[in-house]
């Protein structure tokens, strides 16, 4: 009998079976490679000043302190190196951008963040970035693919991974547990991304899925350290150079495009300007929500019936927090933070036509 039964092993997935894991519980994951994963295309980027007007992302005083202690201690569990924290540089849009920096120097609430500002521009690559730029720490990136893999392989030794497609219509309730083809479990959790939108117990909740694509490209010299103007580049590992992302609601499929690929060199003019060669393209569909928060808890009418989703671009940095609030409250019996717990959708349950 397990305790926990997870459909899908993206990032979302993988860290939740680690909470799980590490507090005693028996779990079995169960994925569907073949599936569409955002984690498998995913930068993996976790950053902490985002947007045109380099804002302090949400909550970030709370999720950034979680996700660099989570990360090293996963790749020693899992003894694997994926955590790579290497800092972002941001060059500045105008000369009122960095007289906005300048006049935050006296707020304490960004010292965390800003590693130091530059009024000039960087020598290391030719940059459109004539009014300098911040730099950031407590910034970098997560090889998701490498963390994937390595826990794929301890779950499998351990007897808790399976690869096979979940048909939810076959999962049968018998009194204090749930049966599934040979498995009997007690709790259900949906962490399979956009998937979940097809799911009876879950298709009422307002994702909101967002295609992402990115082209790899090679430059004569690798920068040491991630730049973000527009488009991010991104120095990962030994391979090109990542560079991404665009975010459409609308999509026709699920592969990269040749429009993908030309708004992404679009945007890279504004950030680069050298010769670089595009070696390779990717896309994946992020499963982001209408209210651009996570998708965490129980059903309304299946008290053993859960959802851990809906982190959107922004998984790497959201899930070690809310794993760690979530796995709290399915043992300890702690209370949902109400920002995160699907309780505020309801009402959009009782409003879903009942057969």
């Amino acid at each position: 009998m397990y305790d926990y039964l997870i459909i899908g092993h993206g990032l979302a997935g993988a860290v939740l079976s680690q909470r799980l894991l590490e507090r005693g519980k028996k779990i079995m994951v169960l994925d569907q490679p073949q599936d569409n994963h955002s984690s498998a295309v995913a930068a993996g980027i976790f950053n902490p000043i985002t947007g045109r007007k380099m804002f302090k992302t949400w909550r970030a005083d709370e999720f950034f302190p979680e996700l660099l202690q989570f990360y090293p201690i996963f790749e020693q569990t899992l003894g694997a190196k994926f955590f790579h924290p290497m800092g972002v540089y941001r060059p500045y849009f105008a000369i009122e951008d960095q007289n906005d920096w300048e006049a935050k120097k006296a707020d304490t609430k960004f010292d965390s963040y800003i590693a130091h500002a530059s009024t000039t521009p960087i020598a290391a690559h030719q940059l459109h970035d004539p009014y300098g730029g911040l730099f950031l720490k407590q910034a970098g990136y997560v090889n998701i693919v490498k963390l994937l893999t390595a826990n794929k392989k301890r779950l499998t030794d351990k007897g808790s991974y399976q690869e096979a497609m979940f048909n939810e219509k076959e999962v049968v309730r018998d009194s204090d547990h749930f049966v599934y083809g040979v498995l009997k479990f007690k709790k259900l959790i949906f962490c399979n991304g956009v998937k979940a939108q097809q799911s009876d117990w879950f298709d009422w909740l307002p994702f909101h899925p967002v295609k992402g694509e990115m082209i790899d490209i090679a430059l004569e010299k690798r920068p040491d350290t991630i730049y973000n103007r527009g488009v991010f580049i991104l120095p990962f590992e030994n391979e090109s150079l990542r560079v991404g992302s665009t975010y459409h609601h609308q999509y026709d499929n699920m592969e990269p495009t040749e429009a993908g690929q030309n708004e992404l060199k679009q945007k890279l003019s504004g950030l680069l300007d050298e010769t670089y060669q595009v070696t390779g393209s990717r896309a994946g569909i992020r499963p982001a929500t209408k209210d651009r928060r996570p998708f965490i808890g129980k059903h309304p009418d299946n008290e053993h019936i859960y959802v851990f989703n809906g982190f959107g671009s922004k998984g790497v940095s959201l899930i070690p927090y809310c794993s760690k609030l979530f796995t709290a409250h399915l043992l300890d019996g702690e209370p949902l933070d109400a920002e995160l717990d699907i309780s505020r959708y309801y009402s959009h349950y009782s409003a879903k036509p009942k057969d």
